[in-house]
């Protein structure tokens, strides 16, 4: 009589998701979450069709996390720098147990985005948090907490991809070094 599984699909997420912050994406082993979750492979492959897809939906569950924990930042009553510093902090705390993962997810959208030859605009995943930043830029902007002349875009755009930079443990450029250059117009 085969045994019977209580919730296979949140056993092999949760198991994945420790499997993950252990052993990083490239060494996780679909056969080890298997042997880890007491749950025979074939039935992992039933409900993840490969390493990519389980780790892609871990990946997004965390990923809504932090979105959602960003976009309270917009709300609160605090300057400018403080909200760009709790946007830095969101993902610098996504990024220490993603970073792999949110590279393989960039890195293979990038190569879809390369096949597309019809113009179609694919998501990317940090469209969300480009969307918060732009409407913090935007709403200080307004209240003239930020005088920068420059579009909103470019400016979310310079300060996510330096906050990503940053994360990487750069040591030689800090959070408040980038606060500093967009605050005072360097």
């Amino acid at each position: 009589m085969p045994k019977i599984l209580q919730n296979p699909r949140e056993t092999i997420l949760k198991e994945a998701y420790t499997l993950l912050k252990d052993q990083g994406y490239s060494n996780f082993s679909m056969r080890e979450l298997a042997n880890r979750s007491g749950i025979a492979l074939g039935t992992v492959y039933n409900y993840f069709e490969n390493k990519m897809a389980l780790v892609g939906e871990i990946f997004n569950n965390k990923w809504i996390e932090i979105l959602d924990e960003l976009k309270e930042v917009k709300e609160k009553e605090i300057s400018f720098e403080e909200k760009i510093k709790l946007i830095y902090l969101g993902i610098e705390k996504f990024l220490i147990y993603h970073k792999e993962v949110f590279f393989e997810l960039t890195k293979s959208e990038k190569k879809t985005e390369s096949k597309k030859s019809h113009g179609c605009k694919r998501y990317d995943v940090l469209d969300p948090l480009y969307i918060i930043v732009d409407e913090i830029i935007d709403l200080h902007k307004e209240n003239k907490d930020i005088t920068i002349d420059i579009e909103t875009r470019k400016l979310t755009s310079f300060l996510i991809s330096n906050m990503i930079t940053i994360t990487m443990k750069n040591k030689e450029f800090s959070i408040d070094d980038l606060i500093y250059i967009v605050t005072n117009k360097l």
